[in-house]
């Protein structure tokens, strides 16, 4: 299949589901063209589906924005791609959501986005999954405790498909969050 075969199937799709497949070809798309990491799955695929599971299944791809966004458009179980430092299972819970119980008293519900009453968490080092792939919740700054696991420090959580994710922040020697500092010097942000 060549890019302009993929465009007009594409546009063929209807209403939503032709824009949510049209942004995850953009994602994937430079100058007319798929870009070149994907050039050869997409001459492999017979249809826009095909290409899209390719890309997803390709493990070098698994941190761009074309593999989170079909990751969450087609509702794929995306997090067994990585490698957390820490997973629990089957946590139970009551009520809308995970609690989040902070050291000096009171409670965050997070919710999972799944069904029922239990949940999977996951901690992960900063920038170790693909956080497009995630629905961003909130942040947290102190100790709090989730699932069992004790927490001290900066974490961004996010939540969908019956998870609830840690990305523990990692701070450079000018106390900077490492992974933002590494992003503004890669694109010359910095004085």
């Amino acid at each position: 299949m060549d890019y302009q075969e993929l465009k007009r199937q594409i546009d063929e799709l209807e209403g939503e589901r032709r824009a949510q497949c049209r942004q995850v070809m953009s994602l994937a798309a430079l100058g007319g063209n798929v870009r070149p990491e994907f050039r050869a799955h997409l001459e492999a695929a017979n249809d826009y589906r095909a290409f899209f599971d390719a890309l997803y299944e390709d493990d070098s791809l698994r941190f761009t924005r074309a593999w989170a966004a079909w990751a969450k458009l087609a509702r794929k179980d995306w997090l067994g791609r990585f490698q957390p430092e820490h997973a629990v299972g089957n946590v139970v819970f009551g009520g809308r959501g995970l609690p989040v119980e902070f050291a000096g008293g009171g409670t965050l519900l997070v919710p999972t986005g799944g069904r029922g009453k239990t949940a999977r968490v996951y901690v992960f080092d900063d920038g170790a999954f693909n956080e497009s792939a995630a629905t961003y919740f909130t942040s947290l700054d102190g100790a709090f405790t989730c699932a069992h696991i004790e927490f001290d420090g900066v974490y961004d959580v996010f939540a969908g498909g019956g998870a609830v994710v840690f990305e523990r922040w990692r701070f450079n020697e000018n106390g900077q969050r490492a992974k933002a500092a590494d992003l503004a010097r890669e694109y010359r942000l910095t004085g």
